[in-house]
């Protein structure tokens, strides 16, 4: 078993690469730095990530531990991280099992140091992996789920001390249930879903994605995108000034577009958003979209935008990432597909589009 342990040098390194992976959602990621920068400063407990397994009890138990709710509202409205330890205590008593691990379920800002704000408050060591490899919008949108995994029961847990425990059908119902409560808690809430045992969570799951953030983040703080786009296979797509944003609050997730004019052309490249950014199109022709990796960075530091950030007359670069084959699959594309979103449209490689547009 490989370990490492989270120190207060990494955070800025792991905020920056998991909202670079995070496709402009999952949080704001300031947010996520300054909770679990408090929880190093004030908490005796190592934040331990494994990133290989070797010899463990297949029947060990792992959760997901994140934040549910518009990225907008956390802002808003600031978090205080004992939450999470609460929720985790809730699920256990409510379901009889001893939680041997935390997972993330997304990489993003605040979604990428949530679970380990957990494991600082109850010791309980974190997998470098998740269930998106990116960030979605919705509870259903995992590998986990793909694979088999119900997020149910899902545990709801509020500032206030509000405790729902919603037990889906499926995916679908228990997103739809979660996401009611968590608009009538305010916005945003923390949540522990989608226990399973050790094996079919290694199955399931996109490995290594932590020690991944970490590696983008030192990257990203140390101005080398080349090396960034070498290791994703990343594409640039645009460079542009921010001309227009429309934003809105709908159902608890924060809906939009952002419209980007080229800076060496007129060319005009608009990206709509459900929390996350899902397709681009340049002049009206589709060159990116989900599962994809649709990531805006700043032109001048090339530190990542979130949707809830992003502002009239950013001057930015747009990059695009081939997504992890497991969220390629035709069973994985009937979940986070262009056609999940409501766009008449089948998935199209990145690749195989940018090639395309060239010729």
């Amino acid at each position: 078993m490989e370990t490492y342990y989270i120190q207060t040098k990494d955070i800025q390194n792991l905020i920056i690469g998991a909202s670079f992976l995070g496709t402009g959602g999952g949080g704001d990621p300031y947010i996520g730095g300054l909770m679990l920068k408090r929880e190093l400063q004030n908490n005796s407990k190592k934040i331990e990530i494994i990133s290989k397994v070797n010899t463990i009890n297949q029947n060990s138990f792992v959760i997901g531990s994140a934040m549910m709710g518009a990225p907008i509202v956390m802002i808003e409205k600031i978090p205080n991280s004992s939450e999470t330890k609460k929720a985790l205590e809730a699920y256990s008593n409510f379901t009889g099992n001893k939680i041997d691990y935390i997972t993330p379920l997304e990489m993003g800002g605040v979604n990428s140091t949530i679970p380990l704000i957990t494991s600082a408050k109850t010791g309980i060591p974190v997998i470098d992996g998740d269930g998106m490899g990116r960030a979605f919008p919705e509870l259903q949108m995992t590998t986990f789920y793909f694979y088999g995994i119900q997020p149910s029961p899902v545990v709801i847990f509020d500032e206030k001390g509000n405790i729902s425990i919603v037990k889906g059908i499926n995916g679908y119902w228990s997103e739809k249930i979660a996401r009611t409560i968590t608009v009538r808690y305010g916005g945003s809430a923390y949540i522990a879903l989608y226990g399973t045992n050790i094996k079919t969570y290694f199955n399931s799951a996109i490995l290594g994605t932590l020690t991944l953030a970490l590696e983008i983040g030192q990257s990203i703080n140390d101005m080398r995108l080349d090396d960034v786009l070498d290791k994703l296979k990343a594409i640039i797509l645009f460079k542009g000034k921010v001309i227009d944003v429309n934003r809105k609050l709908d159902k608890g997730f924060s809906k939009g577009n952002v419209t980007i004019q080229g800076l060496e052309n007129n060319n005009i490249l608009k990206i709509d958003f459900q929390n996350e950014f899902l397709l681009a199109t340049i002049n009206n022709d589709i060159i990116a979209s989900v599962p994809d990796l649709i990531t805006v960075l700043d032109l001048f530091t090339f530190k990542p935008i979130t949707t809830d950030r992003i502002k009239y007359g950013q001057k930015v670069i747009v990059v695009g990432i081939p997504s992890n084959n497991k969220l390629r699959s035709p069973n994985a594309l009937k979940y986070i597909g262009p056609r999940a979103f409501g766009y008449n449209t089948d998935f199209i490689p990145l690749e195989q589009k940018v090639k395309k547009i060239a010729n």
